[in-house]
């Protein structure tokens, strides 16, 4: 483990670092985070699918009542808790979210950093690491307000897990949405038409981020 401008990062990372150190910046992602913020009524529950190191979920401890976050990675996990440690409002749940429960290989490719692990195999893997899926479902959340999903290529099965949180709850929701080519933007339309089948419409756009509201 190593620190870079307050942040904890496994020792072996060198995107982010890059990112911060272009941007000439201690905030990763800033303006999606505020702008799929804005568009918020109530702060009660927020869940952060993909929480990494936390540099969405300090945010969101800062704003929400609760901050519930999603990370399979163990190296992750534990810089997530040093990167929180001043907080108390958030629980860390060690696996990933998909359609089914059971056990999966996270992919890892340290050249690109670990913003890039993923559920699906890539160009680049350097190891791979067993880890636990679940559904959102099943952990029947309630007061839910917002929902962050940055899954690298698995956010049409994490929403497929998700369907009765999202009628319960109504949360906003920021998706990761790489529309790059014609195989990502068929991808993306997937998980689109689920969500309009479920009376959600995009409201704004910043990058690759979609937000997402009814």
């Amino acid at each position: 483990m190593k620190k870079y401008k307050g942040w904890y990062l496994p020792h072996s990372e060198e995107h982010f670092i890059n990112y911060l150190k272009y941007h000439n910046t201690v905030e990763y992602q800033k303006e999606q985070r505020k702008m799929s913020l804005s568009f918020l009524e109530r702060k009660r529950t927020a869940i952060d699918i993909g929480a990494n190191v936390g540099f969405w979920a300090k945010d969101l401890c800062e704003i929400f009542n609760e901050a519930i976050l999603f990370e399979p990675y163990k190296l992750n996990i534990e810089c997530l808790k040093k990167n929180l440690e001043n907080y108390q409002n958030f629980q860390i749940i060690d696996c990933a979210l998909s359609n089914k429960i059971g056990s999966g290989e996270l992919y890892i490719n340290d050249e690109k950093g670990l913003g890039a692990n993923s559920l699906v195999p890539s160009h680049g893997i350097t190891k791979m690491e067993n880890i636990q899926l679940n559904k959102l479902d099943d952990f029947e959340f309630q007061n839910v307000d917002y929902i962050k999903i940055d899954v690298q290529f698995h956010e049409l099965e994490v929403i497929e897990g998700s369907i009765n949180t999202l009628k319960s709850n109504n949360p906003i929701l920021c998706i990761e949405a790489a529309r790059r080519n014609e195989e990502e933007l068929s991808y993306v339309k997937k998980f689109i038409t689920i969500l309009e089948n479920l009376n959600y419409k995009i409201i704004g756009k910043h990058k690759k981020e979609l937000f997402f509201k009814k």
